[in-house]
């Protein structure tokens, strides 16, 4: 057939809203060029849409249940993520490191127009609003140090993030309210203070009663940081806390807050009568399951188990009162090596069909992925771990490198029975987990073959549904790169990116409408069908 130029008109019952006009352009130009999977040829396209997604990514690896799933990803796929057709589009520069994950809400009023908005945070104390589709200035931003105050120096607390801290956790939005719940740290007359901040998605202005001090009986700020994610349930933001390094005296700390009032209704203390027990997990964030329990991993310290809870898987109630906990046979070795269990962060399992519908999975410093009843921990066994489901030994993390053996500062993601983990020093790794026993395989299913170095990644999965997923990395050689690989065999590497720079430790990409999301230490990468 010969090609007709001229221009053609489309309307929503031909192209699919949620894929992103960038994309829907791509795919109107794949079809021009081959005439067995179009009937119309086209040198141009004037693609008119009405509503547009309303496909939202609001919180750490985008579910509270924290697999790392984007299961409505109608575009991109294995066979069009490559070097050819998927690349850079764009950059925004931002004022400092991007430790936490970037935030998506569609369809957004802002500015005088009707926008897809890309929320980033830096540990400048800034918060960005974008334009997710184009290159820019920021839609609006608001910096949350007060006047005569800073960032925290590194220098001042001996922590591993440098030159300065501000905002490390992801935050977490509301879209039902248009809020943003962030943890801001500040240095103000010498002492450091967190604070609670409420902003308003569309102005970046702190809504009704925001901020608030974070603060406890106990409390030590000084000697905290907040690492994790936050997580928005029952009504409330959860924020939790580990330590600048293994600077004394700290805990792991647990808060909440009234979403809508910012009231602390909540405080869960790791080590009420001893010492440490951070909650760094990674920067992974803190859990929940569809009942509300939170979920956390606490690191190297005091273990009574009546107290004090290092080391340890922990199941608390929405109001956060203790319920269940698993703790490795060896937590004194653990703790006394500084093999720290909450390195990594946890996954609770989508409800399973077998004899255990609720799990949590999780992996720290030791060479060890444990595989845990939600229902029934296990709390402590002298001698052995053979109260929990199942213990998988040396097949996550690499034995040499930078800080070798330690093994795990991540938390795995999930997709159609498959955990996929990135090790530290170690290549990308998918695990098959049997519905019916509970269990991993007890070896990989596949294997990458490039080596993330110190620490590993944080590994995300985008799909349709049950196709075309793909697995998305974010690697700390000498520069920061983005990987995919197809998810059904992490030996299919499908793109890797040239170098972006400098980035921050523990990076996760963000997947949403055909678009990829990367922070690093002053940019904002975006990437997309080219």
């Amino acid at each position: 057939m010969d090609h007709v130029a001229g221009t053609v008109e489309l309307n929503t019952n031909v192209f699919d809203t949620s894929v992103s006009l960038a994309s829907q352009k791509h795919l109107l130009e794949v079809q021009a060029s081959d005439p067995s999977t179009a009937q119309v040829y086209t040198t141009s396209a004037n693609v008119t849409v009405s509503g547009g997604s309303s496909l939202n990514y609001t919180t750490w690896k985008n579910d509270n249940l924290r697999t790392g799933q984007q299961p409505n990803e109608t575009f991109l796929a294995p066979t069009n993520v490559n070097s050819t057709h998927f690349g850079i589009l764009f950059s925004d520069s931002v004022d400092g490191f991007v430790f936490a994950q970037p935030l998506y809400l569609a369809n957004q009023s802002i500015a005088g127009g009707t926008h897809n908005v890309v929320f980033v945070a830096t540990e400048h104390d800034s918060v960005y609003a974008f334009d997710a589709d184009k290159s820019g200035a920021a839609l609006w931003h608001t910096s949350l140090i007060p006047p005569g105050a800073s960032t925290v120096p590194q220098s001042l607390v001996g922590s591993t993030i440098y030159p300065e801290i501000g905002i490390t956790g992801t935050p977490v939005i509301d879209p039902s309210s248009g809020t943003l719940y962030v943890v801001s740290e500040t240095l103000e007359n010498g002492n450091v203070v967190f604070r609670l901040h409420a902003l308003n998605v569309t102005t970046g202005k702190e809504q009704g009663g925001s901020p608030v001090v974070i603060n406890a009986s106990g409390w030590q700020p000084k000697e905290q940081l907040q690492r994790p994610g936050l997580l928005l349930s029952n009504g409330n933001v959860y924020i939790a806390f580990g330590s600048q390094g293994d600077n004394q005296p700290y805990h792991g700390w647990i808060f909440s807050y009234s979403a809508g009032s910012l009231a602390q209704v909540g405080v869960w203390n790791a080590t009420t009568t001893g010492s440490e027990g951070a909650i760094w997990m990674a920067g992974s964030g803190i859990a929940a399951d569809s009942s509300g329990n939170v979920y956390a991993l606490t690191s190297n310290g005091s273990w009574d188990g009546t107290s004090n809870f290092s080391d340890s898987f922990v199941k608390l109630s929405p109001n956060l009162t203790l319920l269940d906990y698993f703790t490795p046979f060896n937590q004194a070795t653990l703790s006394a090596d500084d093999q720290d269990l909450g390195s990594g962060g946890v996954l609770l399992v989508p409800d399973q069909s077998g004899a255990f519908p609720h799990e949590i999975i999780g992996c720290g410093k030791f060479p060890a992925v444990y595989i845990l009843n939600r229902d029934n921990m296990g709390k402590f066994q002298s001698g052995d771990n053979s109260q929990i489901i199942q213990e998988v030994d040396n097949q996550v993390g690499g034995t040499t490198g930078k800080q070798a053996p330690d093994r795990c500062f991540l938390t795995p993601a999930f997709w159609q029975q498959n955990v996929y983990f990135t090790g530290s020093n170690d290549v990308i790794k998918a695990f098959h987990l049997d519905p019916t026993t509970g269990k991993l395989s007890s070896t990989p299913t596949s294997t990458g073959s490039f080596e993330f170095v110190f620490p590993g990644a944080q590994p995300v999965v985008s799909s349709n549904g049950a196709s075309n997923g793909i697995v998305w990395a974010v690697d700390r050689s000498s520069t920061v790169a983005l990987h995919a690989y197809d998810a059904t065999n992490m030996g299919t590497e499908l793109y890797r990116s040239a170098g972006l720079g400098v980035g921050a430790k523990f990076a996760v990409p963000t997947v949403v409408n055909s678009k990829v999301y990367v922070g690093t230490a002053s940019k904002l990468f975006v990437f997309g069908p080219m």
